[in-house]
């Protein structure tokens, strides 16, 4: 066991001396994009001290792999490299009661100077999706536990005891609340209020009472606006300026520009217009995972063509996934503003003599909240993408949403080092399901930058 140990520890150091050399060497450069090579990229990572076998069990002997996150407590940290907590946190909001979970990941040896990263999962995902790849094998957040404080976050709603058993996804209930099963009336007027300004709200609490010291926040995918939303929160000092993405995108504001800019916003606003009643879910499929180029040749599940493979997804992570979103939710991340009045009008209509006593003008009140996050004040920033992730990244940089982004926060941030780097690999936007390992190293590599 000792031998096994100091092997695994050796490993770690030689390979975390490559990714803390050449990402911060690869950020300091004062460039539009900085690439790190697809073949550097390959080397980059370190293993787990059991090589992520006792979680997999745990996963494997779970219907759907949809554990409870409790049992993690109780494996010895010394096999899994840190020691696993999970949080529930409940707030008010719009006069209701909402739970945010969190499974805190502690490492047994950490890296000196790195802070907590808090990693936000993307709409219709929860934190499974970044503690363990489709197939149960080790995920993002056990690599990063092996060198810097991690909190795996799952929005209101995203995560349920056991997960879902109802394969009609539009019928599926959120778990907004962990302690009691709510009707099938009642999610519908939540679903109806389900502002991005509740959600930030429970980030910024679960955070605040679970956690200390340095902070970055990534927020991936719809999850994105969340951390620049928290900007010049009571979590500002932490933040310190710094801001880190993994398939992150920007402000909403700033997507509705870019959208313009390049003439498709006509078209995204049309179709949004067929998106369901504010008090419905929006199901994803597998077809939409193709439209939308999720699927490329690093998915850990295979078929003959990329719609067998994203069928395949969809039916193993079919019960611990959500794969529903909010059409608040949906609206609100592209700053659909265009349809405000049809929102303001549906919001209205669903609350119409609400047993719960919430008011519409409230929750009318708090709409497009991502469409005004600051883009002052920021220090140090840096997006990874990769050269897959189709449209925060294009063989055309200059078409990006991640190189124009960035470029619109050196405009307001001039003294600011501002970075976007490119991972050579064909890493789609699921890249931390594709090559976990390596993405964990340099998304430390990144940290230890961005705290300099």
């Amino acid at each position: 066991m000792y031998k096994a140990l100091v092997t695994w520890l050796m490993a770690i150091l030689l390979n975390t001396d490559i990714a803390d050399r050449k990402i911060p060497e690869l950020l300091s450069q004062d460039r539009d994009y900085v690439t790190l090579s697809g073949e550097l990229f390959g080397t980059m990572g370190w293993d787990l001290p059991d090589g992520g076998r006792a979680v997999k069990a745990l996963a494997d002997a779970a219907p759907g792999g949809a554990f409870d996150p409790k049992r993690l407590e109780t494996l010895p940290a010394n096999s899994l490299g840190y020691r696993a907590k999970w949080h529930i946190v409940r707030y008010k909001f719009y006069g209701l009661d909402w739970d945010v979970a969190g499974l805190q990941l502690t490492p047994d040896n950490p890296a000196p100077g790195l802070p907590t990263l808090a990693i936000i999962n993307g709409g219709s995902a929860n934190f499974y999706e970044f503690f363990l790849d489709p197939l149960n094998r080790p995920g993002l957040g056990q690599y990063l536990a092996q060198r810097m404080p991690v909190m795996l976050i799952t929005i209101p709603g995203n995560y349920i005891n056991g997960g879902w058993t109802n394969t009609e996804y539009a019928e599926r209930i959120p778990g907004y609340l962990l302690s009691r099963p709510i009707s099938a009336e009642e999610a519908g007027t939540r679903n109806a209020i389900y502002t991005f300004s509740l959600v930030t709200e429970g980030v910024r609490q679960l955070l605040e009472r679970t956690t200390t010291g340095p902070l970055l926040i990534l927020g991936h995918s719809t999850g994105g606006e969340i951390q620049f939303l928290l900007k010049e929160s009571s979590l500002k000092n932490r933040l310190n300026g710094r801001s880190i993405g993994w398939g992150t995108g920007g402000p909403a504001f700033l997507t509705k520009e870019l959208d313009e800019k390049f003439g498709e916003r006509a078209e995204q606003v049309q179709s949004y217009g067929n998106y369901p009643r504010v008090d419905r879910l929006r199901v994803r499929n597998a077809q939409g995972y193709i439209s939308s180029k999720y699927v490329g040749p690093l998915n850990p599940l295979k078929g003959n063509t990329p719609l067998d493979v994203a069928k395949a997804w969809f039916r193993t992570e079919d019960r611990r996934r959500p794969q529903f979103k909010q059409t608040l939710q949906d609206m609100e991340h592209q700053g659909m503003v265009e349809h405000r009045a049809r929102l303001d009008r549906e919001i209205r209509e669903v609350l119409a003599g609400n047993q719960y006593g919430i008011k519409p003008d409230d929750v009318i009140r708090d709409l497009f909240s991502t469409m005004s996050p600051p883009l002052k004040g920021y220090r140090r920033m840096a997006w990874i993408v990769g050269s897959l992730d189709n449209g925060h990244w294009n063989p055309i940089p200059e078409t990006a949403r991640e190189w124009n982004f960035a470029k619109r926060f050196r405009q307001e941030n001039s003294d600011a080092a501002i970075r976007v780097l490119l991972i050579g690999a064909p890493l789609t936007h699921y890249g931390h399901i594709e090559r976990p390992k390596q993405l964990a190293a340099v998304l430390a590599g990144t940290a230890r930058w961005l705290m300099q």
